[in-house]
């Protein structure tokens, strides 16, 4: 049920950053420039969601109410908020939505596995 949540997480991120850059008129950056800046976040996603589920940190371990109201942060925002940099296009937004949902929820399932077998 955790990794439901965490993978649903990253969609309503990613579906809310495509949803606010197709109300805004796009992504305006230049397409070799927003892949970039998307991969080096998702990148940086994927080895926060490694060191998660090895840590086995519950899902919004960073939360902070001294940060102006509040954030809540973990590899599943990051990675949703990476998906808006590869939408420079909308049919390119949705395929990395899913593309990296689906690597999202691969990895932590099989990180929970084999720690869950290490036991």
């Amino acid at each position: 049920m955790k990794n439901i949540k965490r993978v649903g997480y990253l969609i309503v991120v990613g579906l809310a950053v495509l949803l606010i850059l197709a109300a805004t008129g796009g992504n305006d950056l230049p397409m070799i420039l927003s892949f970039g800046v998307g991969t080096i976040l998702a990148l940086i996603g994927i080895a926060l969601a490694i060191w998660e589920t090895k840590t086995d940190k519950p899902m919004f371990y960073s939360y902070g109410k001294n940060w102006f109201g509040g954030y809540l942060n973990n590899s599943a925002f990051i990675l949703g908020i990476a998906v808006g940099f590869y939408a420079t296009k909308v049919v390119y937004g949705i395929a990395a939505l899913g593309i990296i949902a689906a690597l999202y929820a691969i990895i932590i399932v099989a990180l929970k596995n084999k720690s869950s077998e290490a036991m």
